[in-house]
């Protein structure tokens, strides 16, 4: 079922995504149901697993993505999207169709993907502000970059993955929120230096 739902995603998706602070797609979708309500229903969630899928494909693993995806109920992939329009809308008495455009979430899903455990890329919407890179050694793993995360997290910001390679982290975050992190990792027992404007985090 899993291989069968990206197949359909390739082969019934029209995507038109907006790289940068947007994200958003387009897909045609025509489902028959019972009722027309219930086609409607239908085509309304099919979009949105569409659309997650291709757009956020291209910051995550396809293959995990799509498992993640297929797997998650409908309500909570709600979640993910901040808007929804429609157009060339038709609809008879078991059948609905149109054109359905959705904008993503960015912090929402980046923090649903985090939570999950898929490395991501997912571009926040501050992505135009000021930023600083860091340079992080995680010495215990998941357990250390789950406690910078939530560090990040209490004060409203979201830790931009880079690469992540082993035990060491490239990542970005607002430089208006330098000075508030390091105060709050140095509190939490972790180190740093400034390595030309680089910050260097360990523990």
């Amino acid at each position: 079922m899993k291989k069968l739902f990206v197949v359909l995603v390739s082969l019934f998706c029209v995507v038109h995504a907006s790289f940068g602070l947007e994200l958003s797609a387009t897909v045609p979708v025509n489902q028959t149901s019972d009722t027309a309500a219930n086609a409607k229903i239908n085509a309304t969630n099919l979009a949105r697993r569409q659309i997650l899928y291709n757009i956020l494909s291209q910051y995550a693993q396809k293959e995990e993505l799509n498992g993640l995806i297929y797997n998650t109920s409908s309500d909570e992939l709600m979640n993910l999207i901040s808007s929804t329009s429609v157009a060339n809308e038709q609809i008879s008495s078991d059948t609905y169709s149109a054109n359905i455009t959705m904008v993503i979430d960015n912090y929402a899903a980046k923090r649903w993907l985090d939570d999950k455990g898929i490395q991501n890329w997912v571009p926040l919407n501050n992505a135009s502000a000021e930023k600083f890179t860091a340079f992080i050694v995680v010495q215990n793993g998941l357990v250390d970059w789950a406690e910078l995360k939530r560090i990040a997290r209490d004060g409203n910001v979201e830790i931009e993955t880079q690469s992540m390679v082993g035990n060491q982290i490239i990542a970005k975050m607002p430089l208006d929120y330098r000075t508030r992190f390091t105060a709050a990792i140095r509190g939490a027992g972790w180190k740093y230096a400034d390595n030309g404007g680089v910050l260097q985090v360990w523990k």
